[in-house]
C-alpha cells in the first residue's frame, strides 16, 4: 500500500512525489546538488525554479565543489529542520558505518545548514553549501549521501547490519537523500590554498584583491567563499592572467557584515604554461577610507595598494590600507 510522507523530503528520482516506499532508483536524487567550483548567488530561488530538473554536475577532481541541498515540504504547515551531508567511495551495499563519520562542512566549518519552508508545498534550499575538493584520480566515484533532521522526524543515522534492515532503511526514509557522483578533471586546478577570513564586529566595504607576480600570461586564477553574507558573495570567477611583464592583479567589492566568518580559497591553473622565478599569488583585503576619516591622511593612495587602472579610478578619492595578506610562493 502507498502512503504519502509528511514532512522535509529528499526525493530518490525525478518520479518520486513523498510516495511510501520511495521508487527506485534510489541512487539518484536531484536534490543533492553538486553545482560546480563556484558558489550560487541566490540558491533558493535558482534551485527551486528547476525543481523538476536534476541539475546536479559531476565533482572536480582537486577543486573547491559546492553542493547544496534541497528539501520539500509535504506536511500541511511550516516546517523547518537542519540537514547534513556525508560522503563515501563507491560500494554496492552503502551500509550507514561507511558514510556516518565522513561529514562534509560549509566554508565557515558548518556540519549543519538550518533550513525552513514556511508553508506546505514550499521548496527549501540551503544557502550556505557544503565544499568537498576530492583528491581522488579522475574516474573515481562516490556516493553523496543527505539528511534532514526536523522536530517531526529526528532522522538519526540508524545502526543496520543487514540487508533486510538496508531495503527498509531505503525504502521507508526520505529524509536521507542518495546521489552517486563521478570525480572528472576537466577543470581541475593546478593547487589551491584555503585561508580564513573573520570579518570582525565591524560591517563594512572589503576589497579583495588578488596580486600574480611574475605568473605567466595564459594561466588562470579564482577565489571563492560559500557562506553567505556579503553582497555579492566573495567571488572571482576564473579568470586569465594577460600577457604582462611579471605582476597583475584583480579584484572582489563586497559589503561584509560585522561578525562575518568564512574559509577563502584561492585556486591557480597554469594551463600549460611554466611558472616563472619568484612566481607568487597573493590575496589581500584591503578596506578604504574618504577625506572625512580621521586616518586618511596615513593611507596609501589605491596606486600604492597595486590596483587595477579601473579600480584605482573608482577609488581616486579614498585612501586605502591592507588588512592582512596570504600567499602562495613558487620555490
Amino acid at each position: 500500500m502507498t502512503t504519502m510522507y509528511d514532512d522535509l523530503f529528499f526525493r530518490s528520482n525525478l518520479s518520486d512525489y513523498g510516495q511510501l516506499p520511495s521508487p527506485p532508483l534510489a541512487y539518484e536524487s536531484p536534490d543533492i546538488i553538486p553545482s560546480g567550483i563556484y558558489p550560487t548567488n541566490d540558491p533558493q530561488a535558482f534551485f527551486s525554479s528547476n525543481y523538476n530538473q536534476d541539475v546536479g554536475q559531476n565533482l572536480v577532481t582537486g577543486g573547491q565543489n559546492y553542493i547544496y541541498l534541497r528539501t520539500k515540504n509535504l506536511s500541511s504547515g511550516a516546517e523547518s529542520g537542519k540537514v547534513s551531508l556525508y560522503y563515501t567511495p563507491a560500494s554496492l551495499l552503502l551500509y550507514p558505518n561507511k558514510w556516518k563519520d565522513n561529514a562534509l562542512k560549509t566554508s565557515d566549518n558548518q556540519t549543519e545548514v538550518f533550513l525552513q519552508a514556511p508553508r506546505a508545498g514550499d521548496i527549501a534550499v540551503t544557502d550556505n553549501p557544503f565544499v568537498w575538493a576530492p583528491n581522488s584520480i579522475s574516474g573515481d566515484h562516490y556516493c553523496l549521501i543527505s539528511r534532514v533532521s526536523t522536530p517531526k522526524h529526528d532522522n538519526p543515522v540508524p545502526v543496520v547490519g543487514s540487508y533486510t534492515d538496508l531495503t527498509e532503511f531505503i525504502l521507508n526514509n526520505p529524509g536521507f537523500g542518495w546521489r552517486n557522483v563521478a570525480l572528472v578533471d576537466a577543470n581541475t586546478p593546478t593547487f589551491n590554498t584555503t585561508v580564513e577570513y573573520s570579518q570582525g564586529t565591524e560591517a563594512g566595504s572589503i576589497i579583495f584583491q588578488l596580486e600574480c607576480t611574475n605568473v605567466p600570461g595564459g594561466a588562470s586564477v579564482a577565489f571563492s567563499a560559500g557562506t553567505p553574507g556579503p553582497s555579492p558573495l566573495i567571488v572571482l570567477e576564473k579568470t586569465t592572467v594577460p600577457q604582462n611583464n611579471g605582476s597583475w592583479n584583480t579584484s572582489v567589492t563586497c559589503s561584509v557584515p560585522a561578525n562575518y566568518t568564512t574559509n577563502i580559497t584561492y585556486s591557480y591553473w597554469a594551463n600549460g604554461t611554466q611558472p616563472q622565478p619568484g612566481f607568487q599569488i597573493r590575496l589581500k583585503p584591503i578596506a578604504y577610507f574618504d577625506q572625512s576619516s580621521r586616518f586618511f591622511h596615513q593611507l596609501r593612495s589605491p596606486q600604492e595598494l597595486g590596483a587595477s587602472p579601473e579600480l584605482a579610478r573608482r577609488m581616486s578619492a579614498q585612501r586605502g590600507i591592507v588588512l592582512g595578506s596570504h600567499a602562495t610562493i613558487g620555490r
